[in-house]
């Protein structure tokens, strides 16, 4: 698999080397296996002056940095070395090796290692350029070939890799953070090459610095914030408040309940403030609560009161009634006597019932 950073790994690169060893061709340093022992390497043949491998991306492409991984195995004091990679260089070019000579391309790193020291065998070359073509090339012919009667120029490359700028990682899978001056990173740990941005800070340029924040560290944090410092993400104040000032952004005004106009003071004071709020609360729902009940209770003692009374005036009537009986009504036939045939008139009668103000007095009198 190739990623969109990984110039070398693409369908389109096409890798070839001046001359081959048995089958240790160029394409074993295009495949991913970054094993140093030599059947995981290319190698090109014995008794040439010049030895080189190119990398041909197909099409002309920006370039950030390559990486060579060269044959080791071994410990440090036994086994092969890496010492036929003295004095390589690495050129970019829009036209291949066979086609130009050094002067026409451009130079992005010489080693100067010369015997016995030896070059690092992993190396990460900066080479910020525009090209189609990748070549490594040397003309050394290392003394410690003398032994084996093996001599020339000769290469063993097991992986060669390229980024394109703002890629890093092995696979070239990672973009190096947006804090980076210029958006390129070391390809191997993903330090900014040219520094951090402003604003930006941290080993990786990936955090904001104490007084900004938000996504690209474009914010500045309030200026209320105590050491104008604040949260790289959210912007919320870290080292408390100005004075006169709270809130988690810094941003609200104490009151005049504040005693000293800080922070504490007035959190103690709202906190304060919501406990009488809560206990006003319930006194006015204690009061409102009383004055239904007295309302119904007087409701209920008007009602009750009413109905006495009117069960007193029941009970006078009924015992009234009882003590004073009214007599039986008077027909107007009872106060006029019958005619007879042989008189015309009859003296009237005498009404014999008596009155209520008579049995009045008769109760006053008894």
């Amino acid at each position: 698999m190739w990623e969109d950073g990984a110039l070398i790994r693409r369908p389109t690169t096409v890798l070839t080397q001046s001359s081959t060893y048995n089958a240790q061709t160029a394409s074993i340093a295009n495949d991913g296996d970054v094993q140093t022992d030599e059947l995981h390497c290319s190698h090109t043949a014995h008794n040439h002056t010049k030895a080189w491998l190119q990398v041909d991306f197909g099409q002309p492409f920006m370039i950030n940095n390559v990486i060579i991984h060269y044959r080791r195995e071994g410990d440090e004091s036994s086994s092969w070395k890496q010492y036929r990679f003295r004095q390589f260089y690495l050129d970019a070019s829009n036209n291949s090796a066979i086609q130009t000579t050094t002067s026409q391309r451009t130079r992005c790193y010489t080693d100067n290692t010369t015997a016995p020291d030896l070059p690092p065998n992993i190396i990460d070359i900066p080479c910020k350029q525009t090209a189609r073509y990748v070549i490594v090339e040397t003309t050394y012919d290392a003394p410690e070939d003398d032994y084996l009667d093996e001599h020339g120029a000769i290469l063993e490359i097991c992986e060669i890799k390229g980024c394109t700028p703002g890629q890093h990682g092995d696979t070239c899978d990672e973009t190096c953070s947006h804090g980076c001056a210029g958006g390129t990173c070391d390809q191997q740990r993903g330090t900014c090459s040219a520094g951090c941005k402003q604003n930006w800070t941290g080993r990786l340029c990936d955090v904001c610095d104490a007084k900004h924040y938000g996504p690209v560290c474009s914010m500045e944090c309030n200026i209320n914030c105590l050491n104008n410092t604040c949260n790289d993400v959210t912007g919320s104040c870290k080292d408390g408040c100005a004075f006169g000032k709270f809130g988690d952004f810094c941003n609200e005004t104490c009151d005049e309940h504040c005693v000293s106009y800080w922070h504490e003071d007035t959190e103690k004071y709202k906190k304060l403030k919501e406990s009488h709020l809560e206990t006003l609360f319930i006194l006015y729902g204690m009061i409102a609560a009383l004055c239904v009940s007295l309302i119904v209770n007087g409701c209920m003692i008007k009602w009750n009161l009413r109905r006495d009374q009117y069960k007193g005036q029941d009970v006078n009537q009924k015992t009234m009634n009882k003590n004073f009986p009214l007599q039986d009504s008077i027909s107007p036939q009872d106060i006029y006597d019958t005619v007879g045939d042989d008189k015309k008139y009859e003296d009237l009668g005498h009404l014999s019932w008596s009155s209520h103000y008579d049995q009045l007095e008769l109760i006053k009198s008894s």
